[in-house]
């Protein structure tokens, strides 16, 4: 090993233990579960609380609540490369992504581009969508080791294309989408670029103008390490004007004060999703645990958590479990899924896992580990001291 490898990883080993230092973790628990419900760290914690403490001041809070609101959505804007105007918060990211697909005006035979192994909430809104409008939903078959192949996708695209809706990292096993080929094709045909980045943000760097993405939609309890609870969309400029906000009050409108005039046209940028009182302390929150790892550097903590991914993949490897490893580009999810060797059963040996605290999901007719920045080698030696430890589970 060189001396700038060994510096490498003693850079990122002390990045693993800054990040630890901001959970507050179950002793004994093995969380290597972030793609489906990551811990959310101290900063998180403490912004929902300061925000509970102004709201117990009621109306003379107001101001200031709305100011930190404010500045969280400027956080949100950062992490995609957007204009804080074109940022508009939602309690899920299924919601997010429904205002687009149902908000985009649709007519009979345009047809829609999915990957067949979208996330449900990636796909049912564009379903639902086409049914409503008489348009074709396109679905793009993956390969049988759940890899994408790029070319097939491209190949989906046609005239008729009006949005092209993908992930940017695959929930099952970590596949990754390349996003800008992808948002040079869909400009080609003058197609919106939808992507569910919720597996995705907090490892990469997301840039949406650069990339050709029109719609960012993503979640903060996962790799963004926030609140279960709180999402949010991040839109290309202009592009908000051109959907149908799916729900309507004052504020889709301009104010509380504002007298109700029937003719009055929705705000023009995101604020026209926000039909409401602001979801403020998830808001704060997500923003509080977004500004901490954009500190740390979205590319080290992306590396820092590879690291731990290979080792998974090469201790599973050498114990003769399969993966499930989809072959991709420049970029890399930490995501791991594997399907147990020797005839073990899926469901009871993650059953097991999950008993011996060890967190884990089913995904893909294996089982899925998903290390993040703030798992340690120590969390790694306990889970393959359970793996190891597993009754024959035919």
């Amino acid at each position: 090993m060189s001396e700038g490898e060994r510096g490498d990883e003693t850079d990122l080993a002390g990045l693993r233990t800054r990040l630890r230092a901001e959970f507050e973790q179950e002793a004994g628990a093995v969380l290597l579960n972030t793609a489906g419900i990551a811990p959310m760290c101290r900063p998180a914690r403490l912004a929902i609380e300061r925000a509970a403490q102004g709201l117990a001041r009621g109306w003379f809070a107001v101001d200031e609540l709305f100011a930190d609101y404010g500045r969280a959505r400027a956080v949100y804007a950062r992490l995609c490369g957007a204009r804080p105007a074109d940022v508009a918060m939602f309690h899920t990211c299924a919601a997010a992504l429904s205002q687009v697909a149902l908000g985009l005006p649709l007519a009979p035979g345009d047809e829609l581009v999915l990957w067949d192994q979208e996330y449900p909430s990636n796909a049912y809104p564009w379903h639902e969508a086409a049914r409503r409008t008489h348009a074709v939903v396109r679905v793009v078959p993956s390969e049988p080791d759940f890899s994408l192949c790029q070319e097939r996708l491209h190949a989906a695209i046609t005239p008729r294309t009006r949005a092209v809706a993908v992930s940017w990292v695959q929930y099952q096993t970590g596949a990754v989408t390349d996003l800008l080929s992808l948002g040079r094709a869909c400009r080609a045909v003058g197609a919106w670029l939808v992507v569910d980045a919720i597996q995705a943000l907090g490892l990469f760097p997301m840039d949406l103008q650069a990339l050709g993405v029109d719609a960012v939609a993503g979640g903060t309890h996962k790799w963004l390490c926030g609140p279960l609870g709180h999402a949010f969309l991040a839109l290309a400029p202009g592009r908000a004007a051109e959907l149908r906000p799916l729900l309507h009050g004052a504020m889709t409108y301009g104010t509380p004060d504002d007298r109700v005039d029937a003719q009055r046209s929705p705000f023009a940028d995101a604020r026209r999703f926000e039909p409401g009182s602001p979801l403020l302390l998830g808001a704060v929150g997500g923003a509080a645990a977004i500004e901490l790892l954009l500190s740390l550097s979205l590319e080290r903590v992306h590396a820092a958590a590879l690291e731990l991914a290979d080792r998974l993949s090469e201790g599973l490897r050498a114990r003769g479990h399969r993966l499930l490893l989809p072959a991709g580009g420049a970029l890399r999810s930490p995501i791991v899924t594997f399907v147990p060797g020797g005839g073990a059963a899926v469901d009871k040996l993650a059953g097991y896992l999950l008993a011996q605290r060890v967190a884990c999901s089913r995904r893909a007719g294996g089982i899925r580990l998903a290390p993040h920045a703030f798992n340690t080698d120590e969390d790694l030696d306990r889970f393959f001291h359970a793996l190891d430890a597993a009754p024959s589970c035919p």
